[in-house]
């Protein structure tokens, strides 16, 4: 029988001690989108994905279309259509894919905290981006601040405008710094893609002196997708929404992982995990009117710590 879980998963699940709780849990990884989640995948207007270009770099990036731009047509495939999208037209996605067919979804919709998980690899013909899926699993609603989102009556592409840098500036700082949720984009030995969700209240991500973002890992399912991708690949793409003003902020790097931190502030910031993993920025992407949807605020989950 095929594991389902790489070397890097089982090295971080052991280090945890909760290889236990992984193998229950693993029962919920399958090969295709179960039959009872097609309706949810088809019914969402948004799509966070990860991808990589011909350089390695990973990035993560939120797609947002009128809703039916997702649809399943059988457990092992998802097909978005780009002319139903209303997001950034020249996305980096779009040019990743034709470096590299791999892609990490993941479908999460912020109002129920529901989300799957659906990674593969597409291929794109004409206005359409077919992807077979390979791996698909839900996750637990913990950490997921609830917003509702407001479509817009008309819908249109948004005229996006987008600028690139290496250094973070003061302002990317302080939006990091006061963020409740952000996206990440990894990759397994294989290759294949990943994308999750992080979320905490504001301040949960932290800048080191050195300009790293330090972000704390919770308990979770005890499965360590992202935590066995960073382990085994280094890399990762994250992504930061401003739900208020309708910008991105996209974040590519490395990164690396720190384990058995027992001081009482440590255990308090990380719900007893003691483990946090460092994002060091490469190179950022800032996008300006990147869709013209709304989200209303409702509440933190009461799970953060």
């Amino acid at each position: 029988m095929t594991d389902v879980f790489h070397q890097g998963e089982r090295t971080v699940q052991t280090w945890a001690g909760e290889t236990a709780i992984a193998e229950g849990n693993s029962r919920m990884i399958a090969h295709s989108i179960a039959k009872g989640a097609i309706s949810f995948v088809e019914k969402q207007p948004m799509a966070i994905v990860g991808s990589s270009n011909g350089e390695q770099e990973l990035w993560a990036s939120l797609l947002i279309g009128s809703v039916g731009f997702v649809k399943v047509p059988d457990p092992d495939t998802i097909i978005f259509d780009t002319q139903r999208l209303i997001s950034n037209p020249a996305d980096i996605f779009y040019s990743n894919i034709t470096h590299n067919s791999q892609i990490g979804g993941l479908f999460i919709e912020l109002d129920s905290r529901k989300r799957l998980r659906v990674n593969g690899t597409c291929r794109v013909e004409n206005s359409k981006i077919e992807c077979t899926v390979h791996q698909a699993f839900p996750n637990c609603p913990r950490y997921i601040q609830r917003r509702v989102m407001e479509l817009p009556e008309y819908f249109e592409r948004t005229p996006s405008r987008s600028t690139e840098g290496t250094v973070l500036t003061a302002s990317f700082i302080n939006w990091i710094q006061g963020a409740d949720t952000l996206f990440v984009a990894s990759a397994g030995p294989d290759g294949h893609l990943d994308a999750s969700h992080r979320g905490g209240n504001p301040g949960f991500v932290e800048i080191t002196a050195d300009g790293a973002l330090k972000i704390p890992d919770y308990p979770g399912n005890s499965l360590f997708s992202t935590f066995g991708n960073l382990l085994q690949h280094p890399r990762a793409g994250l992504l930061f929404i401003d739900f208020e003003n309708r910008q991105t902020l996209q974040l590519t790097g490395t990164t690396s992982l720190l384990f058995d931190q027992t001081a009482a502030s440590d255990l308090l910031k990380t719900k007893g995990t003691g483990r946090y993993w460092f994002f060091h920025p490469t190179r950022w992407i800032h996008t300006v009117d990147h869709h013209r949807v709304g989200w209303n605020f409702l509440e933190y989950s009461r799970f953060n710590p």
